[in-house]
This record gives structure tokens, C-alpha cells and sequence, in this order.
């Protein structure tokens, strides 16, 4: 009897790459168990790539619109907690990376304008000068989007805030799947509508994933049942070219997620 061709031993799986994505925390109103429960997460696997993808520091006594009694008075105290924060991210991962969003953008539109109590403090005009004289490591990459500047790429992703692809009224209840239509396929990260949603879509034999990254901002009362989520999203990068990328969304439920059989909860 003629024997049975045996299986080969499949290959030993090679090392991806690691890609934190984290976008609208709004320092200082942020959540403090969401932020808790990501920072344990962080200090554990020490990812590869941290991308900040903006709306970190709220800025909101620089908006137009009106603020709760007990909102924060003076710009220069978030700056300086997205600093602190930033910098200590900086130690434990092998890069950071910012993306101003639109709350960012606030500083360079109003600044001209503010109410001089609102920028006790400030020691320059420039957002991202303001932010290293605080302290903020050179090291820390800072980009701005604009048209010669699209977006931070790694593997098929497109990282970018979305606020300037949201359209006047923000996104459609389907964020993801309209969002892969206006980009014509593209596979893109985005966060801004502080909602956690993640779509793919194959034509032609190629597949395009969007993900709409969650927030980490406390509940305000402007919007005390909004649909938001709480979280961040995890890409590895595939070897040995790390061109393609996983995606991993992380939805948290009362500062507490899961995650590589381990539990991070920023209530303890």
C-alpha cells in the first residue's frame, strides 16, 4: 500500500509589529478608569507605534460654544497634563506620533481672540511650541493635516482624525461604511465622532477596512445619553514587510476590558 503523503509542519509564525491608535481623550476631562485601563495595557505590551489621533487636549474655554459651570477655566493646565501623559507614553512605547484634531485646532483659530485669562501662562502662540516648552519631548512626532499632509500611513491604514472628512453635520449613522465610500476604498483609522464601528469591503479582489476609533472623554452634560464608546483600537503590522495590518477594536464597558487573555481595569 502505497503510504500517505505526510503534512508538512506549518512555519513558525514571525513577530508582527504593534500600533496603538488612542483619539479623543479631551484632557483634561477625559475618563479617568477608560485612561487607567489603557495606560496598564500600555506599560504591559509597550507597542511598537503609538498614534495619537487627536482631540487630546480639550480646549474647550477657547470654543465659541457655552461651558458647563464647573468646566475647566485655563488652557496652559490641559496642555501641561497632555504633556505629562504624552511624555510618559513616550518611555514605554518605540514611537509616538500626534495628529492635531479639531479641538487642537482651536488654539491657532482663537488664540488671537481669546480672553487674555483664558492663556495665563502661555509661552507661545504656536500649539505645538507651546506644548514643547512645557516640556514635551522632541521626540514626540507632531503632524498637522492639510492637503500636502493626508494622513500617517502604516500598512494599508490611513490614520487621520476625520474631522475634515466628516462633512458639516458629522458622519452618517454608518460611519465606516459611508466613510469607505467617500474614500473610494481606502482603508482608513479615524476617531472624532467618539463612536466605535469597524467595516470591510472586498471589489475587485481588494479589501478595504475602516475603523472609527472610540473616545475616552467622561460623559458631559451637554450630551448625558450620547451614543458614544469608550476605547481605543490595536493594528499589527504583519511580517516580514508589514504591509498589511489586523485590526483590533477595543470597546470598554466601565473601565474594564479584555484583551490577550489578561484583564486591564482602571478600577483597581
Amino acid at each position: 500500500m502505497p503510504r500517505r503523503p505526510r503534512s508538512k509542519a506549518a512555519a513558525s509564525p514571525l513577530p508582527s509589529k504593534v500600533i496603538a491608535c488612542v483619539s479623543d481623550v479631551h484632557f483634561d476631562i477625559h475618563d479617568v478608569k477608560a485612561w487607567a485601563a489603557f495606560r496598564q495595557w500600555h506599560a504591559l505590551v509597550r507597542p511598537d507605534i503609538l498614534v495619537m489621533n487627536g482631540d487630546m487636549i480639550d480646549l474647550g474655554m477657547l470654543s465659541h460654544y457655552p461651558q458647563e459651570e464647573d468646566a475647566p477655566l485655563f488652557a496652559i493646565e490641559q496642555i501641561k497634563t497632555f504633556v505629562h501623559e504624552a511624555n510618559e507614553l513616550r518611555e514605554e512605547c518605540g514611537r509616538l506620533i500626534f495628529m492635531e484634531g479639531n479641538h487642537e485646532a482651536r488654539w491657532t483659530r482663537i488664540v488671537g481672540a481669546a480672553p487674555a485669562g483664558a492663556l495665563r501662562g502661555a509661552l507661545g502662540l504656536d500649539l505645538q511650541a507651546q506644548c514643547r516648552a512645557h516640556g514635551l519631548r522632541d521626540d514626540v512626532e507632531w503632524n498637522r493635516e492639510s492637503t500636502k499632509n493626508r494622513g500617517i500611513q502604516f500598512g494599508q491604514f490611513l490614520f487621520r482624525h476625520g474631522h475634515k472628512q466628516a462633512g458639516k453635520h458629522g458622519g452618517a449613522k454608518h460611519l465606516t461604511a459611508n466613510r469607505l465610500t467617500k474614500s473610494m476604498g481606502v482603508s482608513e483609522s479615524f476617531g472624532h465622532h467618539h463612536r466605535a464601528a469597524i467595516t470591510c469591503q472586498t471589489s475587485h479582489g481588494r479589501t478595504a477596512i475602516a475603523v472609527a476609533n472610540p473616545c475616552m472623554v467622561s460623559m458631559q452634560e451637554y450630551n448625558p445619553d450620547g451614543d458614544c464608546q469608550e476605547g481605543f483600537s490595536i493594528y499589527e503590522l504583519a511580517a516580514p514587510d508589514y504591509k498589511v495590518a489586523t485590526p483590533h477594536l477595543i470597546v470598554m464597558l466601565d473601565g474594564r476590558f479584555s484583551w490577550g487573555g489578561l484583564t486591564f481595569d482602571g478600577n483597581a
